[in-house]
């Protein structure tokens, strides 16, 4: 993929439905939280099968803090209260759900 090893330029919490991150190459990926938290990599979470939807279940999940880890990823607490995952950069990048990114960019 393009850009996969780029750096962040900027990541920035758009309220408390997604993330923003800007990439050094250009490219703007937006992530909502949910699938954030759905695609954490933790051992504890890759383990497990991906959990059902609870029907009617309002609480959004949310990153309660976002931090840098060294040069190379971010730890997100999330407002579920896990706090495992460190999202490498790399990781990011090709979680970019964006049809340019997930292949679903049509032709034109």
């Amino acid at each position: 993929m393009p850009g996969s090893e780029a750096m962040p330029q900027e990541i920035r919490r758009l309220g408390v439905h997604a993330l923003r991150i800007l990439w050094e190459d250009g490219h703007e990926a937006e992530y909502g939280n949910r699938y954030l938290r759905d695609h954490c990599p933790c051992a504890e979470c890759r383990g497990k099968p991906q959990a059902l939807p609870i029907v009617g279940q309002t609480e959004e999940v949310y990153p309660v803090q976002i931090a840098t880890v060294g040069r190379y990823a971010v730890s997100m607490q999330w407002s579920d209260g896990h706090d495992a995952g460190i999202y490498s950069y790399q990781t990011l990048r090709r979680l970019c759900p964006c049809p340019r990114c997930n292949g679903t960019a049509r032709a034109t």
